[in-house]
């Protein structure tokens, strides 16, 4: 056995739980357990509660270094006049320790799986093969409907597959087109072929905001959703982030392809993407759903509590009903249990889940009193209350300490130094 946690707490009853191979052997009444029970590892969980792990469905994990970077600006500018020209100056190690931060930030706020996209893939998989997490890790495409850019990016993303698909059981390659105003239908109708052909998941924006919509309306005669579906590119393989500003045919659409569609509350909020995200229609129309921080420049962090939390609120204040997005539903979205996707995740504590858990401290201050466990995970409970992360049954946090987080935190640090100083910002 490779790891026994005992004495945890799941639903009012103390349990132990046998883990071995990555995933769950049996969860066994503390008064049931045999003497003789042993493992490599022995975990005393001492009456902390065991709750499912949670998942970031989009991020951009390299991005903690441009945390702070260009706040209070709208999209497009900001994109075009911060972001992009910052991104330019970018190097291969500043992918690693960027990434490595962002994997440090989420496994500290209980995230063990992220989707994620951005540039420089190599490092953006070994910082989170180094940190132990799961990841779905993006073969980034942006060709701006350049020929020459495209035929560079599609021969990225091939050597990318060759190079690692398949070499690691936490991680995956996924193609990760941009959206549809930044890759040329050529190339979007290549990474549709490519992945259907390999079996891989793709990761892509949109209808993050109204002007992406006319734009779209306006270029090809037919909004994002619409225009995807014609070319052929949609499936049950697709991850959509943010899907703010959808038709009624649309959400009709993305049901009928079974599209998870990954919804980013902050985010959207923050940049002021004028719509409201369509849980109930959504949900209503048994569209696969998860929630995601975005990245530390739009969010600016990647606490998936926050998350929640303000997911729920968004949900009842934008639709004057407090019954929206019940506390449930927030914990079951940021915990994978509404998406079936990616097939190494589980949201669930049981025999044969893998074994993706959080050791959450029932004694501070924010999960006291508890008359609602999952009321206060939403609404209440703040990262310094998980005690304990554990990813395929290898723990990432102990005792809130992750090993190495100190030369993280100041690798990254000198890495948003000279960037600073590349892009010449005061």
């Amino acid at each position: 056995m490779d790891l026994l946690i005992k004495n945890g707490v799941i639903d009012g009853k103390v349990v132990t739980i046998s883990i071995d191979n990555r995933k769950i052997i049996d969860v066994i009444p503390a008064a049931e357990v045999s003497d003789n029970l042993s493992a490599d590892t022995v975990i005393d969980a001492a009456g902390m509660l065991v709750v499912p792990s949670l998942k970031n469905g989009h991020t951009h994990a390299a991005m903690t270094l441009l945390r702070g970077f260009a706040d209070d600006m709208k999209l497009q500018p900001w994109l075009e006049q911060k972001i992009w020209p910052a991104e330019a100056q970018l190097r291969p190690e500043d992918i690693y320790w960027g990434t490595r931060l962002g994997a440090l930030e989420m496994i500290k706020t209980g995230t063990t799986f992220c989707n994620d996209m951005y540039f420089h893939f190599s490092e953006a998989w070994k910082a989170f093969h180094d940190a132990g997490m799961k990841a779905a890790v993006g073969s980034t495409i942006l060709d701006q409907m350049n020929t020459e850019t495209a035929a560079r990016a599609i021969e990225q993303t091939k050597q990318n597959f060759q190079d690692f698909a398949g070499s690691s059981e936490k991680l995956m390659l996924s193609p990760a087109p941009h959206a549809v105003y930044t890759v040329s239908e050529p190339t979007l109708r290549w990474i549709s072929d490519f992945s259907r052909s390999n079996s891989l998941i793709v990761h892509i924006h949109i209808s993050e905001t109204e002007q992406e919509v006319m734009d779209c309306l306006a270029v090809h005669g037919k909004r994002p959703v619409e225009y995807l579906d014609s070319i052929g590119f949609l499936g049950p393989h697709v991850v959509a982030a943010h899907c703010v500003w959808l038709s009624e045919t649309e959400m009709d659409i993305l049901a009928n392809h079974q599209v998870t569609v990954v919804h980013n509350p902050v985010s959207n909020m923050k940049l002021a993407a004028g719509s409201c995200f369509q849980f109930e229609k959504l949900s209503a129309r048994g569209v696969p759903m998860m929630l995601g921080t975005d990245g530390c420049s739009s969010n600016n962090n990647l606490d998936m509590f926050e998350e929640m939390k303000i997911a729920a609120l968004l949900q009842k204040h934008h639709f004057n009903n407090p019954e929206r997005m019940k506390s449930e539903e927030a914990f079951s979205l940021a915990s994978g249990g509404e998406t079936r996707v990616y097939p190494f995740l589980s949201s669930s504590i049981e025999a044969g889940a893998f074994a993706d858990l959080l050791l959450i401290n029932p004694a501070h201050q924010s999960m006291t009193p508890r008359y609602n466990t999952v009321s206060n995970l939403v609404y209440s409970c703040s990262e310094s209350a998980v005690d304990t992360v554990i990813c395929d049954g290898d723990i990432l946090m102990q005792n809130r300490r992750v090993p190495g987080e100190d030369k993280i935190i100041e690798e990254a640090g000198r890495c948003a130094d000279e960037l600073k100083l590349r892009t010449g910002e005061k």
